[in-house]
């Protein structure tokens, strides 16, 4: 958490709301920590991204990856959904995003390649 500081001095209205989809393809671990994850992501010391909800995500909620499945553990069967806001939507935030996702699946005990996809969540309303 070190890195946290670089967001900082932005713009309070900078904030992004965004859907983080993270799929570990054959290997049904990431629904399989679903729950715990959003419980270590609000635990800490952090908020370059606040997560408000989650959902278990089935094949057709997640778009194909554009490389072949062989290159990581596909299809993209098992995933999750993170619902939250990202400090802002720069690369920076969402490369910060992605390695503590990472780092924090890694400590609840997954070891299978994963397919992380962060996308803008806009308003319908």
């Amino acid at each position: 958490m070190r890195t946290r500081h670089w967001f900082a001095e932005r713009d309070p209205r900078s904030g992004t709301p965004v859907e983080v989809s993270i799929n570990s393809g054959r290997d049904p671990s990431i629904p399989a920590v679903a729950k715990q994850l959003t419980d270590y992501l609000g635990h800490l010391d952090q908020d370059v991204f606040v997560c408000r909800s989650h959902d278990v995500a089935g094949r057709d909620d997640i778009l194909s990856p554009p490389f072949d499945d062989s290159f990581w553990n596909g299809p993209p069967l098992h995933g999750v959904v993170l619902r939250g806001e990202l400090a802002e939507w720069s690369c920076d935030a969402v490369g910060w995003l992605a390695e503590v996702v990472a780092d924090s699946v890694a400590q609840l005990g997954v070891r299978s390649p994963l397919l992380l996809t962060v996308a803008r969540a806009f308003s319908t309303g």
